[in-house]
């Protein structure tokens, strides 16, 4: 075997090794998220276990099966992953809603980095011909190299521009929130996606104290009803509090999480 053969071939190998460890990265990102906290999700938590499973699983064939296929399924998955991640943040997903969070971008990072790098193995793993779609992607500037970049580009892009919009993890809220002080307060706790106790007693005016146990932000919203906008506690952070004041009118207020929709709860204003 001559040099000018075997150097391209090293070089796919270790780019299928980075992309395999790549694809691993994400997949344990994901399997830390899923136990800390998004497997009491619906839906979205046992998506998030298949994902880490698959991943995993693509991570090996893509070192062991040779040819174009498992790098490309790779790289699919990689960016299908993102397309999820995105989609939660503009619009949500399954009644989830994601926030901007340090792991929720590192993960979209990873995964553009796998999509670029295994998208690459597979187009340069694709066999020759005239007719074949390896010749159309010699013709871009570049070749492989080039259109992985390319894509990649626009990925990263569309990603940033996406996270800085969204909602941050430690964004404060608006309205409904108060200064501290004034006595005690009718305290409502958040813990594995739940509000304890989920239909709160409080008067009229009545300080309540809402606390975030989860390892990711809630809110103490009121709606979606005639009273929405009764009161808010805006994104309340992992492990922090808020308090609102009830309102003063005496009567049944359901509430629930704006980024969590499934979360909800009723609270009795009594006279």
């Amino acid at each position: 075997m001559d040099q000018t053969t075997s150097q391209p071939g090293s070089r796919r190998l270790a780019a299928r090794l980075a992309g395999a460890v790549l694809l691993a990265v994400t997949a344990g990102i994901h399997l830390d998220l899923y136990i800390t906290s998004y497997r009491h999700i619906p839906t979205i938590g046992w998506l998030f276990l298949l994902q880490v499973i698959v991943a995993f699983a693509l991570a090996i064939a893509v070192v062991v099966v040779p040819g174009p296929l498992a790098p490309a399924a790779g790289a699919g998955f990689a960016i299908a992953t993102l397309g999820g991640y995105l989609l939660t943040l503009w619009v949500g997903l399954f009644n989830f809603h994601e926030v901007r969070t340090t792991a929720g971008i590192v993960a979209g990072l990873v995964e553009v980095a796998a999509f670029g790098i295994l998208g690459w193995v597979a187009l340069a793993s694709l066999p020759r011909g005239t007719a074949s779609v390896s010749d159309a992607v010699r013709k871009i500037p570049g070749g492989a190299v080039g259109a992985a970049a390319g894509l990649s580009v626009v990925a990263v892009i569309v990603l940033g521009a996406s996270v800085a919009t969204a909602s941050s993890a430690t964004s404060g809220g608006t309205g409904g929130t108060a200064s501290g002080g004034g006595g005690a307060a009718v305290k409502v706790v958040i813990k594995n996606y739940k509000f304890i106790p989920g239909n709160p007693e409080v008067k009229p005016g009545e300080r309540i104290e809402v606390i975030n146990e989860d390892p990711i932000d809630h809110t103490f919203t009121a709606g979606p009803s005639q009273h929405r906008g009764a009161f808010d506690t805006g994104l309340i952070g992992a492990h922090r509090a808020k308090t609102i004041t009830a309102p003063q009118t005496a009567g049944m207020y359901p509430f629930y999480c704006t980024v969590h929709p499934f979360m909800t709860g009723m609270l009795i204003v009594g006279r």
